[in-house]
């Protein structure tokens, strides 16, 4: 793989791994925000209990590792299937 190709793969797997993690902390942020009214700020902002704020940090934490973790398998997967079979001469 030359140079140039690896830049672009690097690009479209940051921009698939932002794009993704983005997506799951607003559907995350909206599905709080719908069962508990408010997503937490911090702990200091009055708005969230200590608890509160811990639990939406750590899901949160936990399902945008998830989805990068997702769509980098993903993006893998598409690379491993574009490569060519052997290297060129």
């Amino acid at each position: 793989m030359d140079d140039d190709e690896g830049l672009i793969w690097a690009a479209v797997a940051a921009a698939v791994t932002l794009g993704a993690s983005t997506l799951v902390r607003k559907a995350l942020a909206k599905g709080w925000t719908a069962r508990r009214g408010v997503v937490p700020g911090g702990p200091g902002g009055g708005d969230a209990s200590w608890k509160e704020a811990v639990v939406y940090a750590a899901a949160s934490g936990a399902a945008v590792g998830l989805a990068r973790l997702v769509a980098d398998r993903a993006l893998h997967a598409v690379k491993a299937r574009r490569a060519p079979l052997t290297p060129p001469a």
